[in-house]
């Protein structure tokens, strides 16, 4: 017992004795450890390589003309099981063997073993554009032009321009249908081509040469061009010819009298022999603008076997014959004088001429409305 208090007071009495130790200052050192854990995560992508054939069709620019079908190929080295698709402007047009967007039943899909081909019947103007044959992540463009039928009509519709002579003729044709804008020339009734490139076309001063049909032709890549005819008329005076021919027989020596009219409108001719209108038969023929008017003066002459050496041409037979043509533009004449008897007499033909002579007389052109005044005149006279 004595024994354990002992063993207090020394363990009470050490505590000052600690205490007093200050003064001599002491480090205590604490250790911490940290420990790090790391967590890796592992993440594995699979990629599946989408497989895409190679086209062995070329892109084309394709031109078809209006009516006939479109024919488009599409073909790859290898399709396997893919199928192959047609577009259109964003919208599917066949997909395989299904067509789609098709109401007038005018699609048509081929299918091979390694490609495609879409027909298109009666193709319309509607059909032009871009279209697009797709396989996978793969594409190929083909363009459609179409070409569409021309048609002009001529201005004024009746296809008819009347002008008088020296006033401006303009010739004109409307382009109705047809696209890729058709170019204009124009020709001639005979084929004989007129460098006019334009729809319309001024002839300053009209004359009566301008007269007759004019074509107009548009041309837009369809195999024929389009064609507009015009006719123009050029009003103008009787412009006139006059020519003697010798006939012979056996016993007569007829002399003819040809006279030749162009006039636009139409003239009307008379003979007149000394100022006086003839009464004589038609005979009178048309060739393309011109009509020809003959007067024949029968026994003017004796022939090759006439030998009366009393006969004599009759003196009233003999004088100024005159062909004269009029119109609303005006009236022109021509004039040949016999002054004796035309027989053959065995002389050569051009010694026979010698029975008339021509009159020196330019064509009398007379404007219409002088006409008309003069016989207004002549008629109060009377």
């Amino acid at each position: 017992m004595p024994m354990l208090i002992c063993v207090f007071l020394v363990f009470t009495h050490s505590v000052p004795f600690l205490e007093g130790c200050k003064s001599k200052p002491s480090t205590t050192t604490t250790t911490t450890s940290t420990t790090t854990t790391t967590t890796t995560t592992t993440t594995t992508t699979t990629t599946t390589t989408v497989y895409s054939p190679t086209f062995v069709t070329d892109p084309r620019k394709f031109v078809v003309y209006e009516g006939n079908d479109i024919t488009l190929p599409c073909n790859v080295d290898d399709l396997g099981s893919l199928q192959i698709k047609w577009e259109r402007a964003n919208a599917t047009l066949a997909l395989g063997d299904t067509v789609y967007e098709d109401d007038e039943n005018r699609v048509h899909v081929e299918n091979t073993e390694n490609g495609s081909t879409i027909i298109i019947r009666e193709a319309q103007e509607k059909d032009a554009g871009e279209y697009v044959c797709k396989v996978s992540a793969v594409e190929l463009k083909h363009t459609v032009q179409i070409i569409v039928r021309p048609e002009v009509e001529p201005v004024p519709k009746s296809g008819l321009v009347t002008v008088k002579e020296g006033e401006p003729a303009t010739l004109a044709c409307n382009i109705t249908r047809g696209n890729n804008k058709p170019y204009i020339n124009w020709e001639l009734e005979s084929g004989y081509p007129i460098f006019w490139f334009e729809d319309i076309y001024t002839i300053p001063e009209a004359g009566r040469w301008s007269s007759g049909v004019y074509r107009c032709k548009a041309n837009n890549g369809w195999p024929e061009p389009a064609t507009a005819e015009i006719r123009l008329e050029v009003q103008h005076v009787p412009i006139l010819s006059l020519t003697p021919s010798l006939g012979y027989s056996h016993y007569w020596t007829e002399l003819i009298l040809i006279c030749s009219v162009t006039a636009f409108p139409l003239a009307t001719v008379e003979w007149y022999k000394d100022g006086q209108m003839m009464e004589v038969e038609e005979d009178v023929t048309t060739r393309f603008v011109v009509v020809t008017h003959r007067l024949h003066l029968k026994e003017m002459g004796k022939g090759y076997r006439n030998d009366n050496e009393t006969w004599v041409l009759e003196q009233d037979r003999l004088g100024l014959y005159e062909c004269r043509a009029r119109n609303m533009m005006g009236e022109a004449s021509l004039a040949m004088e016999i002054i004796r008897n035309c027989d053959l007499d065995g002389h050569p033909l051009d010694e026979q001429v010698r029975c008339f002579k021509r009159v020196n007389k330019i064509e009398k052109l007379v404007p219409a409305q002088l006409v008309n005044n003069t016989e207004v005149n002549n008629d109060e006279e009377d």
